[in-house]
């Protein structure tokens, strides 16, 4: 069972993806802005993090570039799931060292089971 952490501020991604880990036997913590997910992952020991982009108190990319600072926190893989679609967005998230980036809107939450059982191994 991995401890997943789960920054999301929108209410159904948060229930329907969070549930859909859940059933699949790991523990999910659930924060629903940017500045509480930071938070969370700074002081949990989070096998993975998924994560928002446009959020209030805190970006995605804010906390990313922050948790890439971090010697904790550094090497957890980060999933990024977004429903923007910017493309130089995209690519300098990307260059902070996520895992992937998901259009949420895009994505089931079976086709995420599938990619964190891929990033958990």
């Amino acid at each position: 069972m991995a401890k997943i952490l789960l920054i999301e501020d929108e209410h159904i991604f948060l229930d329907m993806f969070g549930k859909r880990l859940e059933d699949d036997g790991h523990k999910v913590t659930k924060a629903e802005n940017g500045a509480w997910g930071l938070k969370e992952a700074l002081i949990g020991n989070y096998d993975l993090i998924i994560t928002d982009m446009i959020m209030p108190a805190m970006t995605g990319d804010e906390i990313i570039f922050k948790l890439k600072q971090e010697e904790k926190t550094k090497n957890i893989p980060i999933i990024v799931l977004s429903a923007s679609v910017d493309e130089e967005v995209e690519r300098s998230v990307r260059n902070l060292g996520v895992s992937d980036f998901i259009i949420k809107t895009h994505i089931t939450p079976g086709d995420l089971s599938l990619k964190v059982k891929e990033f958990l191994g």
